[in-house]
């Protein structure tokens, strides 16, 4: 390899890690704020929960939306991300998931899944999808692209086409660490009353309270697991990108070792060639 080549070269791997460091830095900016839009859909989710939990306790009969029954097909929410460089961030998601349904029949579960990555993920398995367009997760999450499924998502559990809710999504520990999440949020399953419980008020009946609640509950458990999966996404890319950063940086200086030996040996043989010459 000429000098010129190596010098190339250099140049095209630093303008990599020029790109590469800014999108480790724009992902950097964007973890705190997926933090903080993680536990306040964490803390309005459990709300919500405890609302539920004292309808169902007021209820004069079993309701199939908190009730535990035989499981014969299932729907699997598969949350995903529109774009890659982010590491084993949707080799790990995909690799649980398969894992999961492997031995299901095709008619015995469904996939509604969001995300560009897990769509086509979807089509190239030729999963069972319910979604029959892309629903873009976007960094801007917002519930006016999935809620219309929402409300069907209920309809379906409801009507008995459907026995169990799950959503699956990238989970985050902690920057370094992300890990694939089961999480069933449909039937809503209950722990043992507490001995102090808050109190609620409320205008209507609790089987109506229960019916329309379900459908905020299913919508910001949903948007919990987008936030979840959006700070692990964040996370992984971060990671990624300073490995990307560190390995292009550790080219370049091992170029530039070969660049000065290549150029020492190219002043040595014109100095040798000089001599040469002058001995003639």
């Amino acid at each position: 390899m000429g000098l010129k080549e190596i010098k190339l070269r250099m140049t095209a791997i630093n303008k990599t890690a020029a790109i590469t460091q800014a999108m480790h830095n724009i992902a950097l900016s964007k973890i705190k704020k997926s933090t903080e839009l993680l536990n306040q859909s964490k803390s309005f989710v459990s709300k919500i929960h405890d609302i539920l939990k004292y309808a169902d306790g007021h209820l004069e009969e079993s309701n199939r939306i908190t009730s535990l029954h035989d499981v014969k097909r299932r729907l699997y929410v598969l949350i995903t991300s529109d774009r890659g460089l982010c590491g084993s961030y949707h080799n790990q998601l995909f690799k649980a998931f398969l894992e999961e349904t492997k031995d299901l029949p095709k008619d015995s579960y469904q996939v509604f899944v969001l995300g560009k990555k897990g769509y086509y993920f979807a089509q190239k398995r030729n999963l069972p999808l319910i979604n029959n367009e892309i629903i873009y997760n976007r960094d801007d999450i917002t519930t006016m692209f999935f809620r219309s499924y929402a409300t069907l998502i209920k309809d379906v559990f409801v009507s008995g086409y459907i026995d169990e809710v799950t959503l699956y999504h990238n989970h985050y520990i902690n920057t370094a660490t992300q890990v694939v999440k089961k999480e069933t949020i449909l039937p809503i399953v209950f722990e043992k009353p507490e001995m102090y419980r808050e109190e609620y008020i409320y205008d209507v009946s609790p089987d109506i309270v229960l019916d329309q609640t379900t459908n905020i509950f299913i919508e910001s458990s949903i948007f919990k697991a987008l936030a979840d999966a959006k700070l692990s996404e964040h996370a992984a890319r971060m990671i990624a990108m300073k490995n990307a950063t560190d390995n292009a940086n550790d080219i370049v200086e091992r170029l530039h070792t070969i660049y000065h030996r290549a150029r020492q040996q190219e002043i040595t043989s014109e100095i040798i060639d000089v001599v040469n010459g002058s001995n003639v």
